[in-house]
């Protein structure tokens, strides 16, 4: 009897596939339809907001990102930003099947999946259709 392939499901790291050096020549992306929290580091990085804005007051900053729709939310706890995505639900920096900002990528994404996310060394990954 032959068995059954479980679907990949972004939501259910149990269906993940194991991540390969070749993983992501053949995805959709998928990991960049996933929430994204970023550091003020990233923030920085990604031309989002300056270094001098550490000096004005962070309920300003958060404000000021959430009206010009780069962050849903900030989580004063741990001091992530949770990036907005595109109406189709795809990271804001994905073109085509690509990061367009690849080398100022933030870390959570640099890290991804062998260090971060759900299931460390397994990604979500789907084939390009």
């Amino acid at each position: 009897m032959k068995a059954k392939t479980l679907e990949v499901d972004k939501e259910n790291p149990n269906s993940w596939k194991k991540y390969t050096q070749n993983s992501c020549k053949t995805c959709a992306a998928t990991c960049c339809t996933m929430p994204i929290e970023i550091r003020w580091e990233d923030l920085v990085s990604l031309n989002l907001v300056a270094e001098k804005d550490l000096s004005k007051p962070l309920k300003t900053i958060v404000a000021r990102l959430k009206r010009e729709k780069v962050i849903t939310a900030y989580r004063e706890d741990s001091g992530l930003f949770a990036l907005k995505q595109t109406s189709e639900g795809k990271c804001r920096y994905l073109v085509g099947n690509k990061c367009s900002v690849y080398g100022n990528r933030p870390l959570v994404c640099r890290l991804f999946p062998i260090e971060a996310g759900w299931r460390h060394g397994f990604c979500p990954q789907k084939p390009i259709a």
